[in-house]
């Protein structure tokens, strides 16, 4: 697994799409950021990944690679997701006073643990499916 792109797909998507929302926003007002916006890096990171395995090997990953990437995939994305929100968390003013309240902090507490499982099972499944629909891709090519 190159863990370089992965991050560099990670890293692009997890600064690109808020921007790309936020214009889109501003422009037409129409408002799509959702919870999924700190997801889909993982996710796209983790197809490419899985549809460049296929090309490279014409295999799917094994389980003991799938687990080596999805430690630390999840580590790279949940890493970068923690970084980028205390920049913004940072550099927002009126953050701090909601970080302060007790009943905040179990609650960014819960959410950062739930995002990070859900990270991880997006690493998982979309490492196999890229992997899977490449492999199809590849022998839909070859048929022909």
């Amino acid at each position: 697994m190159n863990y370089m792109r992965y991050t560099g797909v990670v890293i692009g998507l997890t600064m690109g799409l808020p921007i790309l929302l936020g214009l889109l926003r501003h422009l037409t007002g129409i408002n799509l950021s959702t919870g999924f916006v700190a997801i889909a890096p993982a996710l796209a990171g983790a197809m490419i990944e899985g549809q460049k395995f296929a090309v490279q090997n014409d295999r799917t990953p094994t389980w003991a690679e799938t687990k080596s990437f999805v430690i630390v995939g999840t580590l790279i994305a949940a890493g970068f997701l923690a970084l980028f929100t205390a920049t913004v968390v940072t550099n927002v003013p009126g953050y701090e006073i909601l970080l302060t309240a007790p009943p905040s902090i179990g609650l960014i507490i819960g959410m950062s643990v739930f995002m990070i499982l859900i990270i991880a099972l997006c690493n998982f499944l979309f490492l196999r499916m890229g992997a899977k629909n490449q492999l199809k891709a590849i022998e839909a090519g070859r048929s022909k």
